[in-house]
């Protein structure tokens, strides 16, 4: 006969659980801090390496329901810390009230989450096999960020440009090289952490994957001064970038004023995206008005965008085809014009920004594009051929949002840009981080291509990054200026421009099979 619990026992056994539940909520939230402060604080990545690894350790220890539970709420804090400008951004920039554009939010922070999650289901599942499949986290990682669809274009990788010598893997694996290298790191911290300094298996295998973090940080340190070294000695072009918001009045005339102060000194002049107006895709040139005002739609910003122009100028536009003047299609373009002011080169933009330039799921739910306020229909475009300038260079164009777009970036390179050019508005957001942040995700485009990317943005961050994506120069933001550049010019291409995503693609296939060897052995176990 079992014995009941005395009424004396109850309080102790409530208070017990009571504990319990807080120590698990602040473990879980401490977690989610850690993870996420490296995005708003760079020198913060060896916080995110410990959260990362108390993720992983906490999912091994729980069963897998709880794992994915826990990991999603980390991943939900994390992001939520991250990207806490995206509330204010949409109501800003949709027609959604400030309620409305807060839940948005969440649902977004929500989705995202669940990256997190299936990291820890993993976690819980691989370790449950065994302590030694825990490193199969590692590709499981990679595999997840590379295919789990997101709207923020974060990776693991991006918490770590505070420490630019693990960056310098991209020029051979991109971004989920540097991902699987930081990860590695967390894995190797946390097999000892559960197993314990006696398991001498579980120390011999973190130390050769330390090891292998250090052999990596090492290289990226020879790395970073070699291209700072090769970038020193490169044929270069002097390019000014005018860092002016196109949404205000008077706008091209500043930007006409900013460049008149650096006449005869550089070799192309860069203005922001939208600076220009609405021209039909025919017209080729903008020397004489007439022809102009019939081939833009009134009121049209850039009837002649520079009468003055001293040498060739990027600026950004939009283009229409026959037919469709006052109405769209258009196409987000990048217009090269010379010192004749004649058209030579066009880039159309072809990564459209997700809620900015459509919206997921409009195509079932056209309501979606009035709540976001996106009225223009925009066309994607398909050529990926760099400009040639008039002194025969070649630049990568990349306009607003494609300069987080790796493969953009990479297939520019492979047909020949000797740089990469990237033209941002970004005036409707007004919280510094969230320009800052768009920054940090354009950076590893430089060092897996090793171009120098020269940024010429509205109201920031305008800025010359290195081939070793290191920021050399910038302007405050905000401010209404130039900034003057000599940018290193590149012919080679890096292992990761010539193959892409190869080794995510790996690790995904790896990923699959282990996990189904693992399944099939656990079901013959179970039958034995």
């Amino acid at each position: 006969m079992s014995e009941v619990p005395s009424t004396a026992d109850q309080p102790i056994t409530i208070s017990l659980r009571v504990r319990s539940f807080l120590a698990t909520l602040i473990g879980v939230l401490a977690c989610g801090i850690l993870i996420g402060l490296p995005w708003l604080f760079a020198w913060c990545y060896p916080l995110g390496l410990l959260g990362y690894t108390v993720l992983i350790v906490r999912a091994a220890r729980h069963s897998k329901l709880r794992a994915g539970v826990e990991s999603f709420v980390i991943g939900a804090i994390a992001l939520a810390l991250a990207f806490h400008w995206a509330a204010n951004s949409i109501f800003n920039t949709t027609h959604l009230s400030y309620t409305l554009s807060f839940l948005v939010y969440i649902g977004l922070v929500l989705w995202e989450a669940i990256a997190f999650m299936l990291l820890g289901l993993a976690a819980s599942y691989v370790y449950s096999r065994g302590p030694r499949w825990l490193w199969l986290v590692v590709p499981v990682w990679v595999a997840i960020q590379a295919h789990w669809p997101k709207i923020f274009n974060w990776a693991t990788a991006h918490a770590y440009l505070g420490f630019p010598p693990i960056l310098q893997l991209a020029e051979w694996a991109g971004t989920s090289g540097v991902t699987a290298c930081a990860v590695l790191a967390s894995v190797a911290l946390a097999r000892v952490w559960l197993s314990g300094f006696t398991d001498r298996s579980a120390v011999i295998e973190s130390t050769i994957a330390v090891l292998a973090v250090i052999a990596a940080s090492l290289w990226g340190l020879q790395s970073l001064a070699h291209w700072q070294q090769r970038s020193q000695n490169s044929t270069t072009i002097r390019v000014a970038a005018i860092q002016v918001d196109p949404t205000f009045v008077e706008s091209l005339g500043k930007m006409q004023g900013l460049s008149d102060h650096i006449r005869d000194r550089v070799d192309l002049l860069l203005w922001p995206e939208s600076t220009l107006g609405h021209y039909n895709v025919t017209m080729d040139h903008f020397g004489d008005r007439d022809y102009t005002l019939v081939n833009s739609e009134l009121p049209c910003p850039a009837i002649d965008p520079y009468p003055s122009i001293y040498c060739d100028l990027l600026a950004g536009g939009k283009t229409y085809d026959e037919g469709g003047r006052g109405k769209g299609p258009y196409k987000n373009t990048a217009f090269l014009l010379n010192k004749s002011n004649y058209i030579i080169g066009r880039y159309v933009k072809r990564t459209l920004m997700p809620i900015g330039e459509y919206v997921p799921g409009e195509k079932w739910f056209p309501i979606l594009r009035d709540w976001a306020a996106v009225s223009t229909e925009l066309i994607r475009g398909t050529n990926d051929e760099p400009l040639t300038l008039s002194s025969g260079e070649k630049i990568g164009v990349l306009v607003c949002y494609e300069d987080m777009v790796a493969d953009n970036a990479s297939s520019s390179v492979r047909e020949g840009a000797q740089c990469l050019v990237a033209l941002v508005n970004g005036s409707a957001f007004k919280d510094e981080d969230t320009l800052l942040q768009h920054l940090q995700l354009a950076q590893l485009r430089t060092i897996e291509n090793r171009r120098a990317m020269i940024r010429c943005a509205a109201t920031g961050v305008t800025c010359l990054i290195g081939p070793d994506g290191e920021i050399q120069e910038q302007l405050p933001l905000g401010v209404e200026s130039s900034l003057v550049v000599d940018v290193p010019l590149e012919t080679e291409q890096t292992f990761y421009t010539r193959h892409g995503e190869w080794f995510s693609r790996i690790c995904s296939i790896c990923s699959v099979a282990c996990l189904l060897g693992i399944g099939i052995k656990r079901r013959e176990s179970t039958k034995i």
